[in-house]
């Protein structure tokens, strides 16, 4: 059969069909590697972080663990923390897929604070020391 006669057959049957003719393999994407942040860079991320009075949230612990990057509001599980094409950005993998966005000295380029965005909310932290 045809594709028009098993289209018009799928109709009358009240059967709904996607038809796309594909010629090529879907591309996929992938991350390189060499594009990963290395263990050294994910440990400069390292550390507790505390928001400001007020805030819905005290503390944010940030650990590396197998070469990835995990991020616990205090809610007692850590997510994976994606990285992101922007510097120094990555997304939560918790249901709220929370953005982080870490914040560097601009002489030391050392870590010194984030921003997590979620839920249209942005809130701020500094880095204890």
């Amino acid at each position: 059969m045809n594709k028009r006669i098993l289209l018009t057959l799928s109709l009358f049957l009240g059967i709904t069909v996607v038809a796309a003719a594909q010629t090529t393999a879907p591309a996929t994407t992938t991350t390189s590697q060499s594009s990963a942040p290395s263990a050294d860079a994910l440990r400069a991320y390292a550390g507790t972080y505390t928001f400001a009075g007020g805030s819905p949230l005290s503390t944010y612990t940030i650990t590396v663990k197998d070469g990835d990057l995990y991020g616990d509001a205090g809610m007692g599980e850590a997510y994976k923390l994606v990285k992101q094409d922007k510097a120094d950005q990555f997304k939560s993998t918790s249901s709220y897929g929370s953005m982080i966005t870490f914040q560097r000295d601009a002489a030391t380029k050392a870590i010194t604070g984030l921003t997590l965005a979620a839920q249209g909310q942005e809130l701020a932290a500094t880095k204890a020391k």
